[in-house]
């Protein structure tokens, strides 16, 4: 139960509109390095945090339908964060609402 309260927390920090710090981010990604369980629970967390407008723009940037597009848009976030291919700059971006070529080739799967 304890593990599912720091995902949570610390998902929320992430996928929400205020940013984490660099320490919560670090912790973060150790968890979800260690936890199958725990990246299971961050991406629901993230599905569950986005709107249908928001919905339509991801299926664009996944090239997935509107259907699929959160589920396949927060997997691919949330692997590149595990394997460190998705940076600490690169999510406050993504919460700044700030697209690069970086961010959206992560989304894009490629």
């Amino acid at each position: 139960m304890r593990v599912r309260t720091i995902t949570i927390f610390i998902a929320t920090g992430l996928l929400t509109a205020c940013v984490p710090t660099r320490q919560d981010y670090d912790a973060y990604v150790t968890l979800l390095q260690g936890s199958s369980r725990a990246k299971n629970e961050a991406v629901k967390d993230c599905v569950r945090g986005f709107d249908g407008k928001s919905t339509r723009n991801l299926g664009l940037l996944t090239n997935t339908s509107d259907k699929d597009a959160v589920r396949v848009g927060c997997d691919r976030f949330i692997a590149a964060v595990v394997s460190g291919r998705a940076t600490y700059d690169d999510v406050v971006d993504i919460k700044g609402q700030r697209l690069t070529s970086k961010t959206i080739k992560i989304f894009q799967g490629r």
